[in-house]
């Protein structure tokens, strides 16, 4: 190990025991488990996701969104089946390497292994930010059967069987875990350096400087790479790049990406002398076997990994989803691109500042809102029921 190394693992211990001492159980308080508040946080989004998805498959929406009448040229379809082709199998390799191996060697979840099944959970959170508004499609072309979205309890965006915001689960759910893998070493690695180059920098500058490591990389990975190639478009987002080609990057989005991968990788690199990140403080006071720890320990990460996300990423855009811009023409021309959502041949105007927004949620007193159509005019559906005058009271009390 060089003197740079060196230093920098003794600044680590310095800042994790709190002044160069080791950590004692004892200099706690003995209630301060916070470990179980992430581990239970982390149970009620697993148990979340499994109602909506349960919901979501059994229900109607549990269908394919068909392309439409628009055939995606033939790079897209190459680049769109090899990533089906090759996701899954590279994340069950990743699995592998860090959960499964270290669980068989020493009968424990490591850090890496936790963040692994952290991330296999992430693709859930991916379409939530169409919450109020869709401003985030997929390419229909892949395989698919629409998504969860309509099983969000009180969704607001327009969605039907067979038209909604698609979520290609052969891609997505691998391609989350690979993404996430390989920024986050990107973002440790780049900590790792500036606080051997410079230890007296501080985590303000270390935050900054992994953030403009993580912009670049989600630019480079989204903006140059797969939205060019025709995975996905963010058709509602603003301060673009591309602005008028159907792969138009919002600059928003690789803003709140470096945010989100800086945290992600701050919980990697930052470790106590224990070895833990800082959301497992009081896993070792915790009466449970050596397998309960584990379980809690890995929750108490999935826990904080989607917390993060929640925060920093899905939440912040919303607002984005409620304000979207007018979708460009290069993307309404085509329908893979439009999900059965909007567009010419669905007879629904595209979301942008001229179009109100729709609330999906039907009762047994209509058959949901009124909308612009793809001719400019508002339509009502059959058996809506609009609101009637109600006159003021101006008499005497």
């Amino acid at each position: 190990m060089d003197a740079s190394s060196s230093a920098t693992t003794k600044d680590q211990l310095h800042n994790a025991a709190g002044g160069g001492r080791r950590a004692d159980p004892a200099d706690e308080p003995r209630r301060s488990r916070p470990v179980l508040w992430w581990a239970a946080f982390g149970a009620f989004w697993l148990t979340f996701m499994a109602f909506v998805l349960i919901r979501w498959i059994s229900g109607p929406y549990f269908q394919r969104v068909p392309v439409g009448p628009s055939d995606p040229p033939m790079y897209m379809k190459v680049f769109l089946m090899t990533l089906q082709v090759t996701m899954i199998p590279a994340m069950a390799c990743l699995v592998w390497w860090f959960v499964i191996r270290p669980w068989r060697r020493e009968r424990t979840i490591t850090v890496d292994g936790a963040l692994t099944l952290a991330f296999c959970t992430l693709f859930f959170q991916d379409p939530l930010s169409n919450y109020f508004g869709a401003w985030i499609t997929y390419n229909s072309w892949s395989f698919n059967r629409g998504s969860w979205v309509t099983s969000v309890p009180g969704w607001l965006s327009f969605g039907a069987p067979g038209a909604t915001v698609v979520e290609p689960p052969m891609t997505i759910i691998g391609l989350y875990v690979v993404v996430m893998t390989i920024a986050v070493r990107i973002g440790v690695a780049t900590l790792r350096w500036v606080s051997g180059r410079w230890p007296r920098l501080g985590k303000v500058g270390l935050a900054l400087i992994c953030w403009v490591v993580m912009f670049v990389f989600d630019v480079i990975f989204e903006g140059v790479i797969f939205m060019p190639l025709g995975v996905w478009t963010y058709a509602g987002g603003h301060f673009n790049i591309f602005a008028d080609r159907y792969h138009a990057f919002p600059l928003h989005e690789a803003f709140l990406v470096g945010i989100l991968l800086t945290a992600y990788s701050f919980l990697r690199f930052f470790l106590d002398d224990r070895g833990g990140t800082i959301v497992e403080r009081g896993s070792e006071r915790v009466k449970a076997s050596r397998t309960g720890k584990g379980v809690i320990r890995a929750l108490s990460i999935i826990g904080a990994v989607n917390m993060i996300f929640l925060v920093v990423y899905t939440l912040p855009h919303l607002f984005v989803g409620a304000h979207s811009r007018e979708w460009n023409n290069d993307i309404q021309r085509r329908s893979y691109f439009l999900d059965g959502i909007c567009g010419a041949d669905t007879g629904r105007a595209c979301p942008g500042p001229a179009v109100p927004l729709v609330r999906n949620d039907n009762s047994s007193k209509g058959a949901g809102s009124a909308y612009v159509g793809s001719d400019g005019q508002l339509h009502i559906p059959a058996g809506t029921i609009l609101p009637s005058q109600v006159p003021l009271d101006v008499g005497a009390r």
